[in-house]
């Protein structure tokens, strides 16, 4: 049975290129931050050695070598998301299986505590049947309750 965080969890891990809502910002900057300085190198580029091109062949040098460095700025940054949702995934599963783990250490316990409970309970009514079977061997009045008669 899915809970609500994990329908939440799950919905936001399928957003705008699988990037998880809180990242979508800080990539975004990330790639412009790759991508700006490419590209501005490259317009410088085409401009300064542009004595022995026309016009047309400079422009289509910086339309390739924006291409170029666009192109690896989304193949970095589609690593890295790829990279943080690998990871973020990793401590999901590894979560899962602590509290799996936490869960049936808890069970355990508790039917450990049943156990020494029980085994507690017994030795109190045995306690109280051995002073009884005393007391009416020796004649003595025997008045207390049986501890399963304790309300406490």
């Amino acid at each position: 049975m899915a809970t609500l965080n994990d329908e939440r969890r799950e919905q936001q891990r399928w957003t705008i290129g699988r990037i998880r809502g809180r990242w979508r910002l800080l990539f975004s900057i990330f790639y412009v931050a790759q991508a700006l300085p490419g590209i501005v190198f490259i317009v410088w580029l085409e401009l300064a050695r542009a004595t022995t091109d026309s016009p047309i062949d400079t422009i289509k040098a910086i339309i390739w070598g924006i291409a170029v460095v666009g192109g690896a700025a989304v193949a970095t940054t589609v690593a890295l998301v790829e990279v943080q949702e690998l990871m973020l995934g990793t401590r999901d599963i590894i979560n899962e299986m602590l509290q799996k783990r936490r869960d049936a250490a808890k069970a355990e316990g508790v039917e450990i505590g049943e156990e020494r409970g029980e085994k507690r309970g017994l030795t109190r009514a045995q306690d109280w049947y051995n002073r009884k079977q005393t007391a009416l061997e020796k004649g003595e009045p025997f008045d207390e309750p049986p501890p399963w008669d304790d309300e406490s």
